[in-house]
């Protein structure tokens, strides 16, 4: 039996989208998943419904990597209602647009929290931290994922849960060089985007956590977001030597710097991109042929590996008309709403936000429904001492679960990116 691990999952370190999703939502809800009376945001009366809001950036920049996000709530949404509930109240949702800003997210979050009277959000958005302070002021129980900026590793934001471990943007993992040592990198490269500081630090710490394994640090180097401008990154690459490349950026712009690599005889041992893993990619042809060889980092367990939580995802995906490989959206939403219904479980009938953040805190054990096997989530740890990845490679149009994952790795102590 494997050991289970109470950690951090790294799926995805920064604020920024992925390719245009083949199968895509307009951002608003659908059906008839909000049509239920609004719910006080303080209490839950006996039996009403729970009505929650979901924050993802369904315009502006990074909108291409957050259109499929819908899909994951209402297919959580929908197998929980069909089994009756959460001690017998049933859940609705609103969908809200950040804009994919800060001041987009702080509006956003304010019509939620003011006009929808929401009980508590989902976080699936590039743009959160912008409304962080304001949700906490309001005593607002937030779950999701905490890729868009370093205020869910503060414990000063009691209202933070992140559904699959916090990714400490400020601490260094030796996961990721140890992965690259394996595939036989001598030295290692990354980009990050200027705008993005836990994208920056996505980056250098990515050399750092190289370099703890006896591999050189190369090169890194900043674009400006979704550039395709990479020419001279390569040559500084090429001149580096760097045969390990990591890309905490949007897919669009690793694919570049692939083909320009290539264009300078560089071709890396291996090349890692933290987003693009689904249906995103698979539905644009050239994508697939510019992304043959990569390796992508998935969030949660790959569905290729047909394990009984996979399978139960696949099913309730497959419920709502999705039959294709989960997106990074999708399985952000549905690791969010199954750390939601977790919440309510150990809460108790009619919580309140109080109660309900006080009994989400003590968990120290969530899986995703078994979709993070053998990880495990404490919701009180801010900082965890290990971080874990799942990286699975592009064959044909194939996603292939690498061997041994998920990687693990400790924090590298006294080592800052």
């Amino acid at each position: 039996m494997r050991r289970r691990r109470y950690v951090a999952v790294t799926a995805i370190t920064i604020g920024v989208g992925l390719l245009a999703g083949a199968c895509s939502s307009s951002g608003k809800s659908t059906g008839t998943d909000n049509a239920a009376t609004a719910t006080t945001s303080a209490s839950q009366a006996a039996g009403a419904p729970i009505k929650i809001g979901v924050l993802t950036d369904s315009t502006g920049v990074a909108a291409s990597g957050f259109q499929t996000t819908e899909i994951g709530i209402k297919a959580y949404a929908n197998s929980v209602n069909a089994a009756g509930g959460v001690n017998g109240q049933k859940i609705t949702y609103v969908m809200a647009d950040s804009q994919s800003t800060p001041a987009g997210a702080l509006t956003a979050v304010q019509k939620l929290v003011q006009t929808d009277k929401v009980f508590a959000m989902i976080n699936v958005s590039s743009d959160f931290y912008g409304a962080e302070t304001y949700a906490l002021k309001q005593g607002l129980p937030v779950i999701g994922g905490s890729f868009d900026g370093p205020e869910w590793s503060d414990p000063k934001n009691t209202n933070l849960f992140a559904a699959q471990g916090v990714s400490d943007v400020n601490a260094v993992y030796s996961n990721l060089g140890q992965y690259f040592k394996a595939q036989g990198v001598t030295s290692c490269g990354s980009v990050g985007y200027a705008s993005s500081p836990s994208a920056q630090k996505a980056a250098t710490g990515a050399l750092k956590s190289c370099e703890a394994q006896g591999l050189k640090g190369g090169y890194v180097s900043q674009v400006t977001f979704g550039s395709t401008d990479v020419g001279p990154i390569a040559l500084a690459m090429k001149a580096a030597g760097v045969d390990g490349v990591y890309m905490p950026v949007v897919p669009n712009t690793g694919f570049a710097l692939a083909g320009a690599l290539r264009q300078v005889g560089v071709q890396p041992k291996s090349f890692l991109l933290a987003t693009g893993y689904g249906s995103d990619l698979l539905a644009s042809s050239a994508a697939v042929t510019a992304a043959q060889g990569f390796d992508f980092s998935s969030s949660l367990e790959p569905v290729e590996m047909n394990t009984p939580a996979t399978q139960v995802m696949v099913k309730n995906l497959a419920a709502v008309g999705f039959t294709q490989t989960p997106t990074f959206a999708i399985q952000t939403a549905y690791a969010a709403m199954a750390g939601f219904v977790h919440g309510l479980k150990v809460a108790g009938a009619n919580p309140t936000q109080a109660s309900y953040m006080k009994a989400l805190r003590g968990v120290t054990d969530f899986d995703v429904d078994g979709l993070m096997d053998p990880i495990k989530v404490n919701f009180s740890n801010y900082s965890p001492d290990e971080t874990c990845s799942w990286i699975v490679k592009l064959q044909g149009k194939k996603f292939v679960p690498q061997p041994k994952i998920p990687y693990c790795g400790n924090k590298l102590q006294g080592v800052k990116p």
